[in-house]
This record gives structure tokens, C-alpha cells and sequence, in this order.
């Protein structure tokens, strides 16, 4: 085979394929004209503009959530817009290629290569720079194993396998972004052999192609949602199977032969319905257990959409500085702006001991990330697309492959320097070596915290005849405290029962979570309390998060009426406010302040809106009969100044969960508090027992 010449494809192949009709390239071309980077020479057809405004809504979106933008709560469905337009250009250059009988697997895999690898690799080069400065050890080992995965196209099962409930903060690791690109280049290296395949042995017929690509969505979808009512929303999130049902909504738009609205009130309506569908979920989502799996179709459904309702539309000259140019300008350089935004905000943070950016911080980091991505996307990624770089196949392919061998063998080397520690970095090591913290014992992880179905075991629930039955119920933050309650309560007369399930409020309408594990343990709860009755029940959460805007409202409410049953029940219950949290996690904030020689400040290193939740709390729940509301910061941050360490134990091991030493230090605090209540209803007991042992009624088992 001549160098640049295209691998043909076996004349079976250019013989059934033609049966796919050519769309003429008319404005009212029912066909969608197929535009991406190098789409164009790839299909033979004009640039759409309106995929690079879509392109900007997702990418835009994304670095807005990532650099905490107010009101973008939902911003990470960008990534789910880029997977429908991906399927969509991709399955349509495929298709057009095919039907004229000029498709070469050689020159995909080429196209793509080269589309991808040059700014991906770039970007990971650059970031092993201040990686091998500015990271802990720790830190600096999961980078360069990170990076290992990025070459290899596996980033999105490397980070599933560390995707557990107290895995280190996703801002500590400057790849994870890239987990979404594995999955895109996995999607591409299996839908240009299925949409080969199908339609060799369909003899080209398009509609056999339409009904493969949508029974392989539907299955996808399927697998989605059963990974998350199994509680393995991890799975569905990172996965390929489960998430390619997005590329291949974009796939079904491309190739359905669909007729576009006409122009006029239909094609408006329609691009403002698409709008419409992006905008609630990146305005309104929150992100969660809950995600992907149903809440990703509004997002993905708009995206559809907008690009179904744009195709034969013709191109608009018009000023770059137009809010459509400059929206045009964000989708050009959408992939580089991806890229780069992650790292340079991750790295930003490493560079403060508190972790954390001011507001003017991070728009100055956003102005520095466009400057960085339009370089990126004008002098690495059009070079190598244009092939002014790398002119021919193999080219290419050797570059690349050469790029591949030296990025593994230089995250070798950094793995190697990650295990060799400086004297400087030792006292930062020792506090580093507790973002691996061992919760699980602490914590009853596996029994009374964190099981399978959601419900926790009996023996959890068991009380003991004669003692002071007190039942923590919760989610993490209420599994934190076990330790402390337990070092601090006696146990010849108080048996400390527990009920906690990760990200559930204890409350009887769990509905509103969308958590199949919080459902579960609000049955359980509520068939519980019809059966028995605790001497107090000390209720906690991760207030923060559950009252997260707009949601205070409906916490309140949801609090007052689970609140409103036990008490009609007589069970007097303890709420505990927020608990100590931080701006990062205190491990790594410690370790980076000690790197630096610098003091800790417990103000830098506090979330300072736990104390306004608090108060706001307090004054909602003051009045609910049957509770008494105390207050954590109160009790252990003196002047608003919370502790950070035990000794040489940090408080927490990560934002907010305690250590074994830190639940001890608060309920320290929090136990005499409980202390004459739990006195009070140990009496109170006592007392039942003697009236029910003298034929009396006793206490109400109901």
C-alpha cells in the first residue's frame, strides 16, 4: 500500500452500500450535514455552526460547574451533550463514507488519532510537571497511574475502581476529567465495526441499521437504570455500556432520515424546546447517586433535538464578537478548553493550603484557562489535524505510538519518584497517610453502615431490656458519631443501636432522594417505630448537602413531619446540626500547610456557610415538639475557631467524616448534653418496668 493512500474496502462492501441514499446538499436537505473537526474533508460536506454553539453550551457548562459558577448546579451534563453530538457526527461521516463507497477503518482510526491524541497527550505532559512538585506522595502515585490509564484509554475504569463513598475529592485528582474521553474512544473503536457489520450483512438497507442502533440504546438505557437500582450508580456513571446509549441517541438522529421541522414557527419552537430541556438540568440537577440514569435525558433528549432541528440550515456570516460568533469561538475550542480547565484548576487549588479559590480567583483562572486552550486548539490541535504535522498514515500512527511509549514510560518513572519521600515531605506524609483512613470499623461499615439492600440487620436494631436504648439514625454523619457516643455513654446503661445509610436523611419520605438504599431504610424505619420505642433517637445528616439551594424548604418540611410521628408516639428525639466541614479535605490541607511551613488557620481551612446553616436550623426547628436541637459548632468551636487536630490526628479524614479520635473529641462535648435526658429515661424505664411488673399498663409498643 502506497503511503496516503486509502485502505479500500472489499467490493462486497462498495457493492451493498450505495443502497444508503446520498443526501443532496440542499437547505432543505432532510439528511443532517455532518460537521466536526475534520468532519468536513472526512464527509464531503459544510461546516454547521450551530454544533459549535452546542458544542459551547456543553463545554461551557461543564467548566462553569467545575469552577463553582453560582447557579450551575447541574453543569456536568455537559459531558452528556458532548456524547450525543460525538454520536452523531461520528455515525454520520461513518454512514456517508460508507454509502459512497470510500470508507477505510485505517482512515477513521486515523482521523480520530488525530482529532484526540495531540492537545489529550499534551495536556497530560504539562500536568506531570507541577504534579511532581505540587502533589503529596500519595497524591503524585494515583497521578501518574492515572496517566498510565489516559494512554491506555482505560481513565474510566481506573477511576470506577476508586469511585467509593469516601474516595479522595474529586478536585485532588487532575485527570478524572479524562474519563469521559475513555469513554468516547472506546465507543469509537466498536461503532465503526457495528454500523460495518450491520450494514454488509443488511445489504446496505438503512432501516435494519436504525432498528440495531436503537436496540443497542435501549439496552444500554436498560442497564443504566438497573445498575442504579442496584446501587451501583458508580458503574452506570463511569462504564461504557451503560452510557452508550447517549452516543447512540446522536447515532439514531443521524442516520433516521427524519425530516427537519420547517423553517418558521416549527424550527423555533423546536430549537427553543432543545434549549429548554439542556437548561432546566444544568440550572437545576444535583449531583449524586441519582445520576446518571434517568435524569440524564432531559440533557441528552435537548441535545437530540437541537441537532435534529439545525440539520439544512445554512451558515450565517456574521461578527466574531456577535454573541453567536463568540459562542462559535467557546465550540472550536471546546475540546481543548475540556483539556486544559481541570488540571489548571486543580493545580490552582494545590497552590493555596486551604484548597480553595476565591471568586475573583476563579475568574481570572477561567480568562487564564481560554488563553491556555486557545493556544492548545491553534497551534497543537489544527496543526496535526490539518496534517501539517505528521502528513501521512503512518506518520501518524508511529507519532502517536511513539507519544503512547514515552507518556507510560515517564508515569513509570514518576511512580517510582512517588515512592522515594523527601525529608520535607515526611511530616507532610504522616498526615497525608489519612486520606487512606480505615473508616470501616469505626464507623460499623458493611453492618449498621452501608449495606447492600439498604436495610441494616436486626442486631442493630436489638434494644436491651433494663438500659437506656438510644438509636442513631442517619446517613454518614450520623455513622460518624457511633465511635464517640460509645466511648462516652456507659454501657452498663446505655445500648447504642444504629440506623445510617450514605447520602440518606433520617427521615420516613426518602422518596425525594431518588436512592433505592435510602427508600429501603425509610421502610425499615417506619415498620420499626410501629413495633418499638426508643428511648431517644439522636438524628444526624449531612445537613449541608441535603439543604443545598433550593432545597432547605423541603428538608425543613420533611424533617417536621417525621419528626411530628415520632413524637406522637412518644420518642423523644436529639437533632444534631452540622457538623465540622471543611473546604477540602483536612488531610491534604495539613499536609500541604506543613510541606510549606506554614500555620494552620482554622479559618481558612472551615466552611464558613455551616455556621449561617446552623443558625437557620435552629430557628426552623426550635419549635417541633418532642426535639431538642444541639448544636455541634456551638459546642466545639470556640469564637467560630473549630479544632483541626487530636493531638496529631486530624479531626476528620476527609471534608467532614471523623476519625476515631475526632468522634471522640466532639461527643466529648455532645455527651453531657445527652447525658441527663438519657438519666431522665433511664428512670423513666426503671418506672415502666415496675408498673408493668405490677399489672399496670406499660410503655406503648406501637
Amino acid at each position: 500500500m502506497r503511503k496516503g493512500v486509502p485502505v479500500p474496502l472489499p467490493r462486497f462492501v462498495v457493492q451493498f452500500a450505495p443502497t444508503i441514499p446520498r443526501a443532496p446538499r440542499t437547505r432543505a436537505s432532510t439528511q443532517p450535514r455532518f460537521a466536526s473537526a475534520g468532519a468536513g474533508s472526512a464527509s464531503g460536506v459544510g461546516h454547521r455552526e450551530d454544533i459549535d454553539w452546542l458544542r459551547a453550551i456543553a463545554v461551557l457548562s461543564v467548566v462553569a460547574f467545575h469552577f463553582e459558577a453560582p447557579a450551575i448546579f447541574g453543569g456536568f451534563v455537559g459531558v452528556d451533550i458532548f456524547f450525543v453530538i460525538s454520536g452523531y457526527l461520528i455515525t454520520g461521516i461513518i454512514a456517508a463514507e460508507i454509502g459512497a463507497g470510500r470508507f477505510s477503518f485505517v482512515q477513521f482510526y486515523e482521523r480520530r488519532g488525530r482529532r484526540l491524541l495531540p492537545a489529550l497527550y499534551a495536556m497530560v505532559a504539562f500536568a506531570a510537571l507541577p504534579a511532581s512538585q505540587d502533589m503529596l506522595g500519595s497524591e503524585r502515585a494515583e497521578f501518574f497511574r492515572s496517566a498510565a490509564a489516559v494512554v491506555t484509554f482505560t481513565s474510566n475504569v481506573f477511576f470506577w475502581q476508586q469511585s467509593g463513598y469516601f474516595d479522595h475529592a474529586a478536585v485532588e485528582k487532575p485527570l478524572l476529567h479524562a474519563w469521559s474521553l475513555a469513554v468516547e474512544e472506546q465507543f469509537y473503536l466498536v461503532l465503526p465495526i457495528v454500523v460495518w457489520a450491520v450494514l454488509l450483512i443488511a445489504r446496505g438497507r438503512r432501516l435494519a441499521l436504525t432498528f440495531t442502533l436503537a436496540l443497542l440504546a435501549a439496552g444500554s438505557f436498560a442497564l443504566g437504570l438497573l445498575l442504579m437500582r442496584e446501587g451501583a450508580s458508580a458503574s452506570a456513571f463511569f462504564l461504557s455500556p451503560p452510557r452508550a446509549w447517549e452516543f447512540l441517541l446522536g447515532s439514531l438522529v443521524a442516520i433516521s432520515g427524519l425530516r427537519a421541522p420547517r423553517p418558521g414557527l416549527a424550527r423555533r419552537g423546536a430549537r427553543a424546546l432543545s434549549l429548554l430541556l439542556m437548561a432546566v438540568p444544568i440550572l437545576a440537577l444535583r449531583p449524586g447517586p441519582g445520576f446518571p440514569g434517568v435524569d440524564a435525558l432531559a440533557p441528552c433528549l435537548g441535545a437530540a433535538l437541537f441537532l435534529w432541528s439545525g440539520a439544512g440550515v445554512a451558515n450565517v456570516p456574521r461578527s466574531p464578537l456577535s454573541p453567536l460568533g463568540v459562542a462559535a469561538f467557546f465550540g472550536r475550542i471546546s475540546y481543548s478548553l475540556y483539556l486544559w480547565h481541570w488540571p489548571l484548576f486543580a493545580f490552582a487549588r494545590f497552590a493555596k493550603p486551604g484548597l480553595a479559590l476565591d471568586g475573583w480567583e476563579r475568574v481570572a483562572l477561567f480568562a487564564l484557562t481560554v488563553a491556555v486552550a486557545t493556544l492548545s486548539w491553534r497551534f497543537i490541535e489544527q496543526p496535526f489535524r490539518h496534517r501539517k504535522l505528521a502528513v501521512t498514515p503512518r506518520a501518524a500512527f508511529g507519532l502517536a505510538a511513539l507519544a503512547s511509549l514515552l507518556l507510560l514510560a515517564g508515569s513509570g518513572v514518576g511512580l517510582l519518584r512517588a515512592g522515594a519521600v523527601s525529608d520535607a515531605d515526611r511530616a507532610a506524609q504522616r498526615l497525608d497517610a489519612y486520606n487512606a483512613y480505615d473508616m470501616k470499623p469505626v464507623y460499623r461499615y458493611g453492618t449498621c453502615f452501608t449495606t447492600p439492600d439498604g436495610r441494616v440487620p436486626e442486631d442493630c436494631l436489638r434494644p436491651v431490656p433494663g438500659k437506656t436504648n438510644l438509636l442513631l439514625w442517619g446517613d454518614s454523619f450520623a455513622a460518624h458519631y457511633y465511635h464517640g457516643l460509645k466511648a462516652e455513654l456507659d454501657p452498663d446503661t446505655v445500648n447504642i443501636m444504629q440506623a445510617s445509610q450514605p447520602t440518606c436523611m433520617p427521615t420516613f419520605n426518602a422518596e425525594t432522594q431518588g436512592v433505592a438504599a435510602c427508600r429501603a431504610l425509610a421502610a425499615q424505619m417506619r415498620d420499626y417505630f410501629a413495633a418499638h420505642r426508643p428511648d431517644l433517637v439522636v438524628m444526624s445528616a449531612d445537613w449541608l448537602e441535603d439543604a443545598r439551594s433550593p432545597r432547605f424548604a423541603g428538608m425543613v418540611r420533611d424533617l417536621r413531619s417525621t419528626l411530628s410521628r415520632l413524637s406522637d408516639a412518644g420518642i423523644p428525639v436529639v437533632l444534631l446540626g452540622p457538623s465540622v466541614q471543611f473546604r477540602a479535605r483536612l488531610p491534604s490541607m495539613l499536609a500541604r500547610a506543613t510541606l510549606r511551613g506554614m500555620a494552620s488557620d482554622p479559618v481558612a481551612f472551615v466552611r464558613s456557610d455551616i455556621f449561617a446553616l446552623d443558625q437557620a436550623m435552629q430557628a426552623a426547628l426550635s419549635t417541633s415538639e418532642g426535639l431538642s436541637y444541639i448544636s455541634i459548632l456551638s459546642a466545639v468551636c470556640e469564637n467560630g475557631r473549630c479544632p483541626l487536630t487530636v493531638g496529631d490526628v486530624p479531626l476528620s479524614f476527609d471534608h467532614a467524616h471523623l476519625t476515631a479520635a475526632g468522634s471522640q473529641l466532639v461527643m466529648a462535648r455532645i455527651a453531657p448534653l445527652l447525658l441527663p435526658k438519657t438519666t431522665e429515661l433511664s428512670s423513666r424505664q426503671q418506672a415502666d418496668d415496675r408498673t408493668h411488673q405490677a399489672g399496670g399498663e406499660g410503655a406503648r409498643d406501637d
